[in-house]
């Protein structure tokens, strides 16, 4: 029997995303170019940890057969992404991100004569969100740059055990340099 010779064994490719951990919201979009100074984030996300959800999406594909059955050509497509994930935050800065601000609301005492309370209305139309995600895993072994995003975020107020979240999805887009994702793994000495 031919021995058979490995290039890549296993104990070289263990390089895993364990688990996101930290969840970084940028406004702007990021190129390859920005890494090589510091990024600065705007607002770090609160991300629930049941409710992330990251597949890039399938290929979608085209066979084209002959009349006699053989595959001539298969033709690929980027399929649809289904990036969601939960954040859990009723804060003035996050409810801005994902809902437009009608107008300020002042002190008042008319729900509590010993509590005052002061915020804003919102519109609960879809409000479009576009820059960049930064995505760390837990051991910080791996860190994954969404570049250029839309996000779309959505008020649920009441999910059984959940406190209040926007349920935010998010469509990766092509940045400057052509790149929808960055991965980044850590370097060993």
């Amino acid at each position: 029997m031919a021995k058979i010779t490995v290039t890549n064994p296993l104990s070289t490719l263990q390089t895993v995303f364990n688990k996101m951990d930290e969840v970084y919201y940028k406004s702007a979009p990021i190129a390859v170019d920005d890494l090589a100074t510091a990024i600065t984030a705007d607002i770090e996300l609160p991300v629930l940890a049941d409710g992330v959800t990251f597949n890039s999406g399938e290929p979608e594909k085209t066979e084209i057969k002959l009349t006699t059955g053989a595959n001539w050509v298969v033709r690929t497509e980027k399929g649809d992404s289904d990036i969601s994930f939960q954040v859990a935050s009723l804060k003035g800065k996050i409810n801005d991100l994902f809902m437009d601000k009608k107008k300020e609301i002042s002190s008042t005492t008319n729900f509590d004569e010993t509590e005052t309370y002061a915020g804003a209305a919102y519109s609960l139309a879809p409000k479009k969100v576009s820059g960049a995600l930064i995505l760390l895993s837990d051991n910080k072994d791996v860190i994954v740059v969404l570049p250029s995003i839309e996000m779309y975020g959505s008020l649920v107020l009441a999910d059984g055990d959940n406190p209040a979240y926007f349920n935010a999805t998010v469509t990766p887009l092509e940045n400057e340099d052509g790149s929808d994702i960055f991965i980044l793994e850590k370097e060993t000495a």
